[in-house]
């Protein structure tokens, strides 16, 4: 042997059972952290993803940009990709209320704008096309490559052979816009001809905290503000995406200590039972920093093999909680796993750091070992005290002698006992918090967020195709259907009688973009979401009302609003209040104008017929189907204006007789629903069933998790024990030569365990109940679908699996001590 260190692996080979209760601790708390970091990775990424798919991946806008912009756009040092549609021509589809656009085909520009082809390629030659799914829709096109079909192009006939299918945008869809892509030879030639239309899309070099501004900044240079637009959805989602992670690094932290303390307790009681070899050590002349040396290479070669196999295991358990649970987890219909390098090194640094710091102390403790007190040593040595005494009155007694010897060796060694309750607590009180957060979801709160009637039909069609009153009077003669309330929809503005004269003298007439989209003029007052209901919704309301009054006949005749008691205290608004409304049109030459109307504040209520939803300081404002109509203007054209939105229902929930056939209903209101376009239907008992297993997935998933933590802990608390009574053999010995007996012998140590148990799980619940509570707390305003309550079944779970473990391992370790001859054992240490 040519240096001390090589003990290190000597010693890791010989006693492989201690090696191996390290090689998982290190192994299973990598592969934790791995698995949480990627899965928290991978839900911001799909997240990401998604929001590109609804809004596109660009930030910024311009539209009506000559060549000579695009070229200047093009070298500027902070744009970092960008992308031009050139748009040669709109095919209208007048039966479909749709039409299509025509464009350059362009890779870049088609992943900006969260365009991706599905099938096949991008067309190369004239007469090649690819179309995406609804534009498909429109033509009554199968989904299949190569099928030949016949556009009208600049008032001339053209053919084409499908080359490529795409994806769809919501946005496209909702505005009943399709999109067809032809070669960039062919786009050219027809722009030459005819004209195009070109908006630049680009995204900007920047930090995410930055994106708005330099995206600004790019648009002043280039002197375009007055075209530009930017993609608030993106950069409002990266300006908040923090760089840390904290949920994931909490989380991450906590398993790093309770695997730190399960090394901790194996590094601690190695150094123990060896106390007699280091002083042979330092005998034959090692020093301090030698043994130190010793002990720390054996942490290291230890996660030098664990941290690797963490690793791989994270990554599978990522994987296969991602596609078992992705989905449910995230929130989204989609989630993809991503391997972050990031993701791996802080698996990597913890691991390893947990390793170092649990190892830290017993190295100490080892290199200050005394060679001459080293020698001498015979096991764990205690102080003696007067109240570790057994009286005679004990000793008469021999049932109290095993209970009595065990809790005074408990209090003699307390260090031990300590690192063991602590590896016990750990895990048990995660196990009471997870126990609660998903035992306490409300899946009712959580359904009747998204669908409070029985049925539930949201139409987001931008054009007046929809349900209409024809629509309603259909499924109220559905034989079970107690009443429809039907609402139609229009946005602008709410505002004060101050705010509605200064907005009022600032306005006027705003030529917009050549794509029609309307521009509102100024931002004052509150961005408004305005509700106008037929007859069952007011009455719906008109049994809800907390302040005022809902009259049927007069809001039907007389401007008035009638709003939630939510929004009502965020904007201090009541009874009696007058307010305007101002909303956005166009004129049939394509100039944006506003209009105003005042309106009264007649009731508060406490509940709306439906669940809608608005910007974050906007308002919900509900008013009679009738009244909508004063905001509609006489001079705006019908293809552009705001109005068309209102001329179909958006919300329409259905209601139904107690005994009424919901299943038979369903299906009928569902094929009502399947005939108009981006119209969703969602039954409140199919939502409800599918938020319950969706609990049970994550419940599944989270306890699990819990598990491997609980595992963790086990290993620490067997090879705690078992090491301790290994190192009191000599102990023991002597309680066996002064007669006691093997079964005390076993009674005494089963006393012990159930001592570690109930300490255990006192300190357990004490910490998850607090934890839980703080959970509650933090979270209440976010998920409001949590409630307080103690979850008295992970409680008494924790509890009792505290006090069976504590007692079987000290069980299934005590019989081969207490069947150790009283020779051998005397002379354990010698």
């Amino acid at each position: 042997m040519k240096r001390y260190t090589e003990l290190s692996r000597k010693y890791l080979t010989r006693r492989l059972r201690r090696t191996l209760y390290m090689f998982i601790g290190v192994a299973v708390a990598v592969a934790f952290i791995t698995a949480i970091f990627l899965l928290f990775e991978s839900i911001d990424v799909s997240q990401r993803r998604t929001l590109e798919k609804v809004a596109g991946a660009y930030h910024g806008r311009i539209e009506s940009v000559s060549k000579e912009d695009v070229a200047k756009l093009g070298v500027h040092n902070m744009v970092k990709t960008y992308g031009v549609q050139v748009i040669v021509d709109s095919i209208e589809l007048p039966d479909e209320k749709a039409n299509i656009l025509l464009e350059k085909a362009d890779s870049t520009t088609m992943s900006l704008r969260a365009k991706s082809l599905l099938e096949g390629r991008l067309p190369e030659q004239p007469g090649e096309i690819v179309l995406d799914l609804f534009a498909l829709d429109l033509l009554g096109l199968e989904r299949e490559l190569g099928q030949s079909i016949t556009l009208t192009v600049q008032g001339q006939e053209r053919q084409y052979s499908v080359v490529g299918i795409s994806s769809v945008t919501m946005q496209e869809k909702n505005m009943s816009t399709a999109i067809a892509f032809i070669s960039p030879l062919e786009a050219d030639a027809i722009a030459n001809k005819s004209g195009s239309h070109r908006t630049v899309y680009f995204t900007v070099e920047a930090p995410n905290s930055q994106l708005l501004e330099a995206a600004k900044k790019v648009i002043s240079d280039l002197e375009l503000s007055d075209k530009a637009s930017y993609n608030g959805t993106i950069i409002y989602f990266l300006k908040n995406l923090s760089p840390i992670n904290w949920p994931a690094m909490v989380l991450s932290i906590f398993v790093a200590i309770a695997s730190a303390v399960s090394i901790y307790n194996t590094m601690n009681i190695s150094v123990l039972e060896r106390i007699r070899q280091f002083g042979l050590i330092r005998a034959a002349g090692a020093t301090p920093a030698q043994i130190r040396r010793i002990v720390f290479k054996e942490s290291i070669i230890v996660s030098l093999l664990s941290i690797p196999a963490g690793l791989l295991i994270g990554m599978l358990l990522a994987y296969a909680v991602i596609n078992y649970a992705g989905a449910e987890i995230s929130g989204l219909e989609e989630m993809t796993a991503v391997l972050s390098p990031v993701s791996f090194i802080i698996a990597s640094v913890l691991g390893f750091v947990s390793v170092v710091i649990s190892s830290f102390i017993p190295a100490i403790r080892a290199s200050k070992i005394s060679p001459v007190k080293a020698i001498r040593y015979y096991g764990q040595q205690y102080e003696e005290r007067k109240s570790g005494r057994l009286s005679r009155k004990d000793l008469i007694n021999v049932k109290k002698v095993p209970l009595k010897l065990a809790v005074r060796n408990m209090r003699r060694n307390k260090g031990s006992t300590a690192v063991s309750v602590i590896s016990m607590t750990i895990a048990a009180a995660l196990f009471i918090v997870f126990s609660y957060f998903v035992g306490n979801f409300d899946t009712e709160k959580i359904t009747r967020d998204v669908v409070k009637s029985d049925f539930y039909m949201r139409s987001t069609n931008m054009q007046s195709i929809g349900p209409d009153e024809v629509t309603v009077d259909e499924i109220k003669s559905i034989e079970g259907v107690k009443y429809v309330a039907a609402a139609k929809m229009i946005t602008g503005r709410l505002m004060s009688e101050e705010e509605a004269e200064k907005s009022q003298s600032q306005s006027g007439m705003s030529p917009i973009s050549d794509r029609g989209y309307v521009r509102e003029v100024d931002f004052s007052g509150i961005y408004l979401n305005l509700l106008a209901y037929n007859d069952d919704g007011m009455r719906f309301m008109k049994n809800r009302v907390v302040s005022g009054e809902i009259n049927l006949e007069k809001a039907t005749k007389e401007p008035e609003l009638i709003i939630d008691i939510e929004y009502s205290e965020k904007h201090n608004l009541s009874v009696g209040d007058e307010v305007f409304v101002k909303t956005f049109h166009l004129t049939e030459d394509m100039v944006s104008f506003s209009t105003m109307e005042k309106f009264t504040i007649v009731a508060i209520i406490n509940e709306l017929p439906t669940v809608a939803y608005t910007v974050s300081n906007g308002i919900i404002a509900i008013c009679s189907e009738e009244m909508i109509e004063k905001l509609r203007p006489t001079e705006a054209n019908e293809n552009y204006s705001m109005m068309h939105y209102s001329n179909h229902y958006s919300h329409i929930d259905v209601y139904l007789d107690d005994q009424a056939n919901a299943e038979i209903i369903e299906s009928r209101i569902e094929n009502i629903a399947s005939r108009f376009r981006n119209t969703r239907f969602v039954s409140y008992l199919d939502y409800k069933e599918e938020t319950e297993n969706t609990v049970k997935t994550l419940s599944t998933m989270v306890y699990g998790l819990i598990i491997i933590v609980g595992f963790i802990g086990l290993c620490g608390i067997t090879n705690t024990v078992n090491t301790n009574l290994i190192l009191r053999q000599r102990e023991f010995g002597i309680l066996r030569a002064v007669g006691m007996t093997g079964g005390q012998l076993k009674k005494m140590l089963a006393y012990e365990g159930l001592i570690f148990g109930v300490i255990s799980s006192i300190f357990s619940v004490i910490i998850g109940l607090i934890l839980s509570y703080a959970v509650y707390y933090l979270f209440k305003a976010e998920a409001d679908f949590l409630m307080w309550t103690i979850p008295w079944t992970g409680v008494l779970i924790a509890s009792g699996g505290l006090i069976a473990a504590g007692v079987l391992t000290t069980l299934l370790s005590s019989r081969r001590i207490a069947s150790l001859n009283i020779t051998e054992a005397l002379r354990t240490s010698e």
